[in-house]
């Protein structure tokens, strides 16, 4: 039940609000005059705030200027005379919910308290939300080798600058995004979304639309109006993976954004102040693509401001089991059965590999020897390396080894585990092919073949 504070000086109106809110449900205290209301505060923390401006002892608005910091996690609704209307709005630029104008309107009080409990209840899921996300990434961002632990240290403080646009070099999978995610965690902007985006995933013909936003009526589609992600941003953080792959015409655009902080919506002419820090990804050579008039230069220059360059994973060794002990805790969930972690052999292998697919083939070479596995310690049977230009490792069943000296015996058991295997990754996907696909490392239309071979 949601708590309400009703600073209101005549006793009549603070009496039939206070009943009438009781009655739509809600908890409420009231107060005659501010000094009640500062006890009240003292020791209670209300979700709503019902304020009038007009009170004996003082002004509410000053009230509510001294009590700002206090009063963050509190939707406050001033309540002024049509005369103080100007007040009014200065309450909303201290950052007020809303205001009503006098006689108040019961239902319509009732129905602006709903909606600003729902914001607030949001507000603070996205808060929970956030809060969480920046433990995953302090516990993901594994950084034992001196190489990335230099790196993460080089991001922490560009994190807590004002550098508006930061590039992260390095090869595909070797932890960009994570690594974005932290800078953004560890900034003065971390209270403000953060948004990413794949310059590579989006048609060009709605990339424009989805970075800018557009206005009704702007193209076939456009039913209505619609914000982009700079304005969705605004004060945060817009990620944009696979720079190199944004077209020309758009990277002028993009420039114009981070120099002048402004922008306009596909089929507006408004220009609309923005504020969020970019932090632009790449696997690509800029520069080169610069040389061949691939990349705007400018644009380049503006990019490179604070370039960090994130190592692959072969040249940070000392992290490799690290990850996969986070990974394996991270998938335990998902089994029935506990995995412990590694066999000796099986680390021994995992630091032996060169990992062409960095961080993000070691998570999925995981999990499917998660599946594979039958034993809480996961041996090097179960470990599917597959280096660039070879054919996948066939995957063999863990447990006690037999002996056998019956080829055909062999093949059949190769058969076996190879139906287990395609069982396995199924129920892990929840009967997604595309998911379970991905986890045994085959196309989709493979597994589709090896679903019908085996009747499955």
């Amino acid at each position: 039940m949601a708590l309400l504070l009703l600073v209101e000086d005549e006793k009549l109106l603070r009496w039939a609000l206070t009943e009438h809110l009781k009655r739509a449900g809600y908890s409420v205290v009231g107060a005659a005059n501010l000094a009640e209301a500062d006890e009240h505060l003292a020791t209670n923390q209300p979700d709503v705030l019902l304020l009038d401006l007009s009170l004996p002892d003082g002004f509410g608005l000053d009230f509510y200027s001294s009590h700002k910091a206090q009063l963050e996690d509190t939707a406050v609704i001033v309540m002024t005379a049509v005369g103080q209307v100007e007040d009014a709005v200065r309450a909303m630029k201290l950052g007020a919910f809303d205001f009503l104008t006098t006689p108040v309107n019961q239902e319509e009080l009732v129905k602006l308290i709903e909606r600003s409990v729902a914001m607030r209840g949001a507000q603070k899921e996205v808060e929970v939300a956030r809060q969480s996300r920046e433990r995953d990434l302090n516990q993901e961002l594994i950084a034992e080798s001196a190489a990335f632990r230099e790196v993460v240290a080089v991001a922490g403080e560009v994190a807590r600058s004002d550098v508006s646009s930061i590039l992260l070099l390095g090869e595909s999978g070797s932890g960009k995004n994570v690594l974005a995610r932290h800078i953004h965690a560890l900034s003065l902007r971390r209270k403000k979304p953060i948004i990413e985006v794949s310059c590579a995933a989006i048609p060009d013909n709605l990339l424009e639309s989805e970075l800018l936003g557009h206005e009704k009526g702007a193209f076939t589609d456009a039913k209505a109006a619609r914000r982009g992600t700079f304005e969705l941003a605004d004060g945060g953080t817009v990620v944009l993976d696979e720079i190199a792959e944004l077209k020309f015409e758009l990277q002028a655009k993009l420039l114009q954004v981070l120099e002048e902080r402004r922008m306009r919506r596909v089929g507006g002419t408004r220009e609309i102040l923005v504020n969020v820090r970019v932090i632009a990804l790449t696997n690509r050579d800029l520069s080169a693509m610069v040389e061949d008039g691939r990349f705007r230069q400018d644009l380049y220059y503006r990019l490179n401001v604070f370039p960090i360059t994130v190592p692959p994973l072969r040249r940070r060794l000392e992290d490799i089991l690290p990850l996969a002990m986070t990974f394996l805790r991270r998938l335990q969930s998902r089994f029935e059965r506990p995995f412990e972690g590694f066999t000796r052999e099986a680390e021994n292998r995992l630091l032996g590999y060169s990992w062409p697919g960095n961080v993000r083939e070691l998570r999925n070479v995981v999990e499917r020897a998660m599946i594979l596995s039958r034993e809480p310690l996961i041996g090097p049977a179960s470990l599917v390396l597959m280096p660039v230009g070879e054919p996948a490792e066939a995957p063999q069943k863990e447990g006690p080894a037999q002996a056998s000296t019956d080829a055909s015996e062999g093949i059949g058991k190769l058969e076996d585990v190879e139906r287990e295997l395609v069982q396995r990754a199924m129920r892990a996907s929840g009967d997604n092919q595309t998911r379970a696909a991905e986890l045994i490392g085959v196309t989709r239309d493979q597994l589709r073949y090896r679903l019908k071979k085996f009747g499955l």
